[in-house]
């Protein structure tokens, strides 16, 4: 219950400063990503991004829904057994599901084998969703090891490239 006061409390503070300041949080490339803990999610009950800092983070927005999505997952299975045993790259899914056992069953269905896979049901209004501007899927964000977006994009291939370039 005190963990939804203050997640009520923080979305009713970002929604006042974007009233008041023009403040937002976006998913344009350069932008620093917030790195505090998000609430709520099922299969990590918490994405803390902090944890990742100093590591090449691959933030997948998806859903089992979109076909796009569903088709986008084959490349980035193929990019995630590129890199799987580099521990300096993590592979983040962030599902826009509302069904828990549609977004479980595409998770098994599409092989996503890393185990950061997040869903708090609530679509395009998750606070996650919201924070990062994710109003079309899929949608990648890639964060450097300094926690900057440094790649938004809808298709995997700009990302193998631009990760090479971050491990360099």
């Amino acid at each position: 219950m005190k963990n939804r006061q203050l997640l009520t409390a923080g979305f009713a503070l970002s929604t006042l400063l974007t009233l008041v300041c023009g403040f937002t949080f976006s998913s344009r490339e350069g932008v620093e990503i917030p790195l505090k803990q998000v609430e709520s999610y099922v299969y990590a009950d918490t994405l803390n991004l902090s944890k990742f800092k100093g590591r090449v983070v691959v933030l997948n927005f998806w859903a089992s829904w979109s076909k796009s999505s569903r088709s986008e997952n084959k490349n980035i299975v193929r990019v995630y057994q590129k890199y799987k045993q580099n521990p300096n790259v993590v592979f983040i899914s962030v599902s826009l599901d509302t069904d828990q056992t549609s977004w479980k069953n595409a998770i098994e269905e599409d092989e996503l084998a890393w185990p950061d896979q997040v869903c708090d049901f609530k679509k395009y209004e998750s606070p996650i969703a919201l924070k990062y501007s994710v109003n079309t899927i899929p949608k990648i964000l890639l964060v450097d090891t300094k926690g900057v977006i440094s790649l938004s994009s809808a298709k995997i291939i700009d990302l193998e490239n631009n990760i090479d370039a971050l491990l360099k």
